[in-house]
């Protein structure tokens, strides 16, 4: 009976507006005016559990809950982690043919023998581990005495704990280089995948608002990832965060992101070298 009357509860507009807003003003996601039965049909089992006879009494357990958990399972079950290996597969080819060999050339690591990788909305892992393989095949080629560190990075709690087992099912990789796969995937038991130890140790999965108004990073980065992330944000929030990106980034760093989205024409912190791909200006 209980699951019943939640089925029926409905989302008015102006319910949608308090809960949209909230999401903007804590993650920078904006959800637009089209998004309300995307919304009604993600809660509504949240409510459910948690006894919220309106939509309304959960806004504002959302906004009184001190624990931070009721925003944790808000944001995932809103934010989407749609991912798999060999998404837009021609930027991790450019950075191991192209950008790392440019690095080891200009001598970037002359004082500091470590490429430093950001994947910044890293979802469940699968680029945050193509990046490190994309590194490590890029320096034994070149046989480079040069370390390499992925920092990855989400707002979802839940996608950071897939990324952090490192295991995928045959679906998901199937698009990934067969040769890469062999290497440095083994087999497990049933129909999955599991990253090899070599890699998952280059790897640190940490939880991170892109919102915050400054990052706790000691040292910048020479590749910054943002694929597919600030689809979600308006163009104020998309301005505000190229600025950190500049802030964060080595001065001949380069930053990927995904080929739907822009920086804009008046950006002065990047300049467009290919589709979706931007180096770090000197302003």
């Amino acid at each position: 009976m209980e699951a019943m009357v939640s089925q029926d509860i409905i989302l008015t507009h102006q319910e949608y507006k308090k809960i949209a807003r909230l999401v903007y003003d804590r993650f920078g996601i904006h959800l637009g005016d089209k998004k309300e039965s995307l919304v009604s049909n993600r809660l509504r089992k949240v409510l459910q559990a948690g006894g919220f006879a309106t939509f309304d009494k959960y806004y504002q357990h959302l906004i009184t809950d001190r624990s931070g958990k009721a925003l944790d399972v808000l944001i995932n079950k809103i934010s989407t982690n749609l991912t798999f290996f060999g998404r837009e597969a021609e930027h991790f080819l450019y950075l191991k043919d192209t950008v790392i060999p440019a690095f080891l050339a200009s001598g970037v690591f002359k004082s500091d023998k470590k490429l430093r990788i950001w994947c910044a909305g890293c979802s469940t892992g699968e680029e945050a581990y193509t990046l490190a393989i994309s590194a490590r095949e890029a320096l034994r080629q070149a046989r480079a005495d040069i370390d390499f560190a992925v920092l990855a990075t989400d707002i979802s709690g839940r996608a950071l704990a897939v990324a952090e087992k490192g295991i995928y099912n045959a679906e998901n990789v199937e698009k990934m280089d067969r040769a890469w796969l062999k290497k440095y995937y083994s087999k497990t038991d049933g129909d999955t995948f599991a990253v090899n130890r070599e890699i998952r140790e280059k790897v640190l999965f940490r939880r991170l608002n892109l919102m915050r108004p400054e990052f706790p990073f000691k040292n910048r980065f020479h590749v910054i990832f943002c694929r597919n992330v600030m689809i979600y944000f308006d163009q104020k929030t998309r301005q505000e965060l190229t600025v950190k990106f500049h802030k964060y980034i080595h001065d001949e760093g380069y930053l990927f992101i995904g080929h739907s989205e822009s920086l804009g024409r008046d950006n002065a912190y990047f300049s467009y070298v290919k589709p979706a791909v931007y180096k770090r200006s000197k302003g």
